[in-house]
């Protein structure tokens, strides 16, 4: 089953990235445990993998270079799928949420405009609204509230939606005690912090993991987060609760001053994020 699974996933995927000009590469595996194929463009990558032992699919992207892909892959949707208990039906629908990855006009536009290797500490280009859109693969009524916000204010209200519209289905989350939609939330959360802008990754760290309380449903999330959110999640708990002060200044030069105001402004969005 997970073979036929996996080349459902595929087909679509493939639909629209030989569109977009990617030609789907022969490719195995580095061990029994993975199945994965790889699509090359001109100047991105993306690879399809299944991790039999996780029962995890999982989307990815890099750069190309005249060599290949950098294989500095960043993960953009992750799905599980257990062939004991999932079908067609739940291969088609991964398969058409990472067509949608692909076919968004932000990844259409990264794709065309990438021309090499992303530094190591570059931001992620993913914004709130981007990540907003994510979630609705576990919280599917947010599309008509992301709708609602998109028609009435000019620029998305990435905190304020949050608090709104997200933080009573995470606090629904607890109470439901839904092991599959837990997995599925850390999973959107750790693949959309490792794609998505700095706003972004304080959104999910400070507001939406700041928010969890209930210490049973933190475990289930740090179970099924990236080794990378967990840390970014104990880092930001040092913010509940409270509010950054920015630092006193002495007579600060011209460059210094540009230093600090950049400072300065990304405190008052923390500050922002906590009230």
């Amino acid at each position: 089953m997970i073979n036929k699974a996996f080349e459902i996933v595929n087909r679509k995927v493939e639909a629209v990235l030989s569109e977009q000009g990617y030609v789907r590469r022969n490719v195995t595996g580095t061990d029994s445990n993975e199945l994965v194929t790889l699509y090359t463009g001109e100047t991105t990558a993306y690879s399809i993998l299944y991790y039999k032992d996780k029962k995890h699919m999982v989307m990815r992207s890099c750069a190309m270079t005249e060599d290949g892909p950098d294989n500095e892959w960043k993960t953009i949707g992750t799905w599980m799928f257990d062939p004991e208990t999932d079908k067609e039906r739940e291969a088609e629908s991964i398969g058409n949420d990472f067509a949608d990855n692909v076919t968004s006009p932000m990844f259409i536009q990264a794709s065309k405009v990438q021309k090499k290797k992303k530094k190591k500490d570059d931001d992620g280009s993913g914004d709130p609204l981007f990540f907003a859109k994510r979630l609705v693969a576990v919280f599917p009524d947010l599309k008509e509230e992301i709708k609602n916000e998109e028609d009435s204010y000019e620029q998305f209200r990435g905190v304020t939606f949050t608090r709104e519209f997200i933080l009573p289905k995470v606090k629904q989350l607890m109470t439901e005690n839904d092991k599959s939609k837990i997995n599925k939330f850390a999973e959107v959360l750790s693949s959309q912090y490792a794609y998505c802008d700095m706003d972004t990754r304080s959104i999910i760290t400070i507001v939406i993991l700041n928010y969890v309380q209930d210490e049973e449903l933190k475990e289930m999330l740090r179970q099924n987060m990236s080794d990378e959110l967990v840390k970014a999640w104990k880092a930001a708990e040092k913010y509940r609760g409270k509010k950054v002060k920015p630092a006193k200044k002495k007579k600060p030069g011209f460059m210094q001053k540009m230093m600090e105001q950049s400072i300065e402004n990304r405190e008052n969005y923390l500050n922002q994020l906590n009230q």
